[in-house]
């Protein structure tokens, strides 16, 4: 007899993603040192304890001179300068500068008191420290060359604000105000499994009606680039016992689960009677191509992913729902790849009371991006979701889009220039 399973519901893609979105909350949040904070999503905000630079300081190496000294210093009325000393990096001046003096500064040391410009080595007429006096017959104004205290950041201003994609150069900046650790989300712990007695690893040989897995390996890279931990990539056949026995493995460590395949119409799918028996997770149909059959539910505290098995519908699904659930769990701010609006190269099909994700190459034209798609947009087809730059959204309302007309576009990658 046959298992019952009950029916799916169905939803608009952006009623789906409120759902997700809904279910997700941030994951608690920890500190670690710099060295591995690149990448992570900033949960505490970082402020800065004092000014950035914390001292007015040279730009250049040369001299530091009173601005108000040299304002008359003309080609016929130089103005002489007597020598005042050193001030090397690392090092502040011992003493203010006195009238109608100059020191030597190297670039990064602290101006000394009263000092408030910086005429560089190059500009000196081959005068080297040794010398006496200098004659100098331009005026300069105050603040040449000089990096101001505070310029940068004053102290107490925002440096790194809350929910920050961490990059190489906000780990510089953190380190310029002294803040060793950060307090960053937890990365998200995911198990991926995918289904079907079909499916053989990419390393076998291929038997008669079988054909590679090509899912868990592009899972396992985008998961990978959305900087997640990756416990464990599964596979099992088209039993339903042996289904739900991979899930409550995962279910019991993971803090996402995802499933590939099963999720369809065939009332034999393992993943439907699995869940089923699991509780908490419903069957969707949205309104989305591609990517129509899933699954999606939050039981024991987890988060679950039904994926239907074809490999566009797969990386679809992922870029659109999972991936800023992932994301939302690790507490970044921006949820979504880069979105940018692009034209049409072509009149590009759809149907109303659905939302449509092409995958579509980019090129410049004249007044920004051109959408090409990127082959047949078949979602069992690899190719070209290889070949794509960005999913191109025709809206739910849209029959089409015809070409020359603009639409939004989610940016999987940018095009070679």
């Amino acid at each position: 007899m046959a298992p019952t399973v009950v029916a799916p519901e169905a939803l608009s893609y952006d009623a789906a993603r409120e759902r997700v979105l809904a279910a997700v909350t941030p994951l608690p949040a920890e500190p670690v040192g710099l060295e591995a904070a690149t990448g992570r999503a900033l949960r505490a905000a970082v402020t800065t304890p004092h000014d950035l630079p914390p001292f007015s300081n040279a730009s250049m190496d040369g001299i530091v001179v009173r601005s108000a000294d040299v304002a008359s210093a003309t080609r016929v009325a130089p103005v002489r300068l007597a020598a005042g000393g050193m001030v090397a990096a690392g090092h502040p001046a011992t003493r203010p500068l006195q009238r109608h003096q100059f020191m030597w500064i190297m670039t990064g040391a602290p101006l000394p008191e009263e000092g408030d410009a910086v005429i560089p080595v190059e500009d000196l007429s081959g005068s080297t420290p040794g010398v006496s006096a200098i004659t100098l017959s331009a005026a300069v104004s105050a603040g040449l060359n000089v990096r101001r205290s505070g310029a940068d950041l004053r102290a107490g201003e925002t440096a790194l604000e809350e929910g920050r994609d961490l990059s190489a150069h906000d780990i510089g900046l953190a380190a310029a105000v002294g803040a060793s650790e950060l307090v960053v989300g937890r990365l998200p712990r995911v198990a991926v499994i995918s289904t079907g007695d079909e499916l053989v690893d990419v390393d076998q040989p291929l038997r008669p009606g079988a054909i590679r897995d090509s899912n868990r390996p592009m899972l396992a890279a985008l998961l990978r680039a959305t900087g997640v931990q990756t416990l464990s990539l599964a596979h099992v056949g088209d039993d339903p016992e042996t289904t739900a026995a991979a899930l409550e493995r995962a279910l019991a460590d993971a803090d996402v689960v995802i499933t590939v395949g099963g999720v369809s119409a065939g009332a034999h799918d393992p993943v439907k009677v699995a869940i089923e028996r699991i509780g908490g997770i419903a069957l969707w149909r949205v309104a989305m191509k591609p990517g129509r059959p899933q699954a999606f539910g939050a039981p024991r505290g987890r988060l679950f992913f039904g994926l239907p098995g074809n490999p566009a519908s797969v990386a679809c699904v992922f870029e659109v729902l999972v991936r800023p659930a992932l994301r939302k769990l690790q507490g970044f701010a921006v949820l979504d790849r880069p979105r940018i609006r692009v034209r049409a190269a072509h009149s590009i099909e759809s149907r109303p009371r659905r939302t449509d994700f092409v995958r579509v190459t980019l090129a410049t034209g004249t007044s920004g991006f051109v959408a090409t798609e990127a082959g047949a947009q078949v979602s069992g087809h690899l190719t070209p979701q290889s070949r794509a730059h960005a999913l191109l959204i025709v809206p739910e309302a849209a029959a089409s889009l015809p070409a020359g007309d603009e639409a939004e576009a989610l940016v999987l990658r940018w095009p070679d220039r």
